[in-house]
């Protein structure tokens, strides 16, 4: 592939993975957001159907049963769902670690951030929207998250040079994150936020404790 060729690909995968870091905040907004009256909700079914919260106890009885002190805490008895609604529940975010981390002090981080900083200090420029870049490019650059660098110099016409392992590693990592995104919008708590009827809001709540009761064991 011609080098111009590799320019045009770089900038477009950085341009869909700026997207796809802000679909993830919105996410974990979402769960932030919602996550409390999911749960409120599960409660409130329990509650008001002690024929649906037997069936729970029915059916993983053994792991709901209370345990004995010197025994290790339910989440460490049972394997972890790979659901996103579990994840959601028990509100951990559903973004992961930098792509590739590079160690504080890296060279090319540096270059990077003083380009960035040139063009984005609010001490250097008044404006909310590029001292927001330097916000986050402060942030990447803690992290050590060089993916996140180049997305903001993509942003701002920076120029950069990115490596072919890199570009293979940017391409498995949205694969993933699309993935996750994908399936996340088929969760039962995504389904519960966007229904309107509240006899299939209650109907998602049934299904989603009949399948992970296990994960929500404090409820009971």
């Amino acid at each position: 592939m011609s080098n111009k060729l590799n320019i045009l690909e770089s900038k477009k995968l950085f341009k869909e993975f700026g997207y796809l870091m802000s679909d993830v905040e919105f996410k974990n907004e979402f769960i932030r957001e919602y996550g409390h009256l999911f749960e409120g909700a599960m409660k409130t079914a329990l509650y008001e159907e002690p024929i649906l919260k037997q069936s729970c106890i029915d059916r993983f009885g053994d792991i709901l049963s209370p345990k004995k002190q010197d025994e290790k805490p339910i989440d460490e008895h049972i394997e972890m769902s790979n659901s996103t609604d579990v994840v959601a529940f028990i509100g951990e975010k559903i973004s992961e670690e930098p792509v590739i981390k590079l160690e504080p002090g890296n060279q090319k981080m540096k270059e990077l951030y003083r380009k960035i900083v040139q063009k984005t200090h609010p001490d250097k420029v008044k404006s909310d929207a590029l001292n927001e870049f330097y916000v986050k490019a402060t942030s990447a650059n803690k992290r050590g998250d060089i993916f996140a660098m180049y997305v903001i110099c993509n942003e701002l016409g920076i120029k950069f040079d990115v490596s072919d392992e890199e570009i293979i590693a940017l391409k498995n990592h949205i694969h993933t994150i699309k993935t996750r995104q994908f399936n996340f919008e088929r969760s039962h708590i995504w389904a519960w936020v966007y229904e309107t009827n509240e006899g299939r809001k209650r109907e998602i709540i049934r299904h989603f404790l009949i399948n992970y009761a296990p994960h929500v064991s404090n409820l009971f």
